[in-house]
């Protein structure tokens, strides 16, 4: 069973953040089930994890969004908003298990927080345990059943996000 990442203070001051944008995001069909739509292999010399910072508003330094929309492939019209959960999940190297996860927060919640002020977006802390070298930080789409089968539209759609590496 995948292990939970919660945030952990171990984490909230250290590693390098980095950024992923739509521009980063995969133009793929939403399934049934949890669906990748980011994936990134932690580097040989690096350990990374999702996240930056610390949730404290005054001190956090990663404010969160994603407002993610179809293409018109598949089933949806152009612009339609995919609805849903937005998942963290690292993996083993060949991407076919789940080590750990957690879920980031609802698609509509996410969208939503585009339109707030940075600082009044949902804050992503730093999440613990790390992923080791050679595993996968994926970001996936746990949709609900109206989305199902709709292609996401990475150049349409709008996203910022974090993840750490050290």
């Amino acid at each position: 069973m995948p292990a939970d990442l919660r945030p952990d203070p171990r984490y909230f001051n250290i590693g390098e953040k980095k950024t992923v944008t739509s521009d980063d995001l995969q133009q793929v069909t939403i399934g049934e089930n949890e669906t990748t739509i980011f994936s990134k292999m932690v580097p040989g010399d690096k350990v990374a994890w999702f996240g930056h910072g610390q949730e404290d508003r005054e001190y956090a330094k990663a404010f969160i969004y994603a407002d993610l929309v179809a293409s018109g492939n598949g089933t949806g019209t152009a612009g339609d908003a995919i609805e849903g959960e937005l998942v963290a999940v690292y993996t083993d190297s060949e991407q076919r298990h789940v080590l750990a996860s957690t879920t980031v927060d609802s698609l509509g919640e996410l969208s939503d927080a585009k339109a707030d002020t940075r600082t009044d977006r949902p804050v992503f802390e730093a999440h613990g345990e790390h992923a080791n070298p050679e595993r996968h930080l994926e970001f996936r789409i746990l949709p609900n059943s109206a989305s199902t089968g709709m292609e996401i539209d990475p150049s349409a759609s709008e996203a910022r996000l974090y993840y750490s590496q050290s």
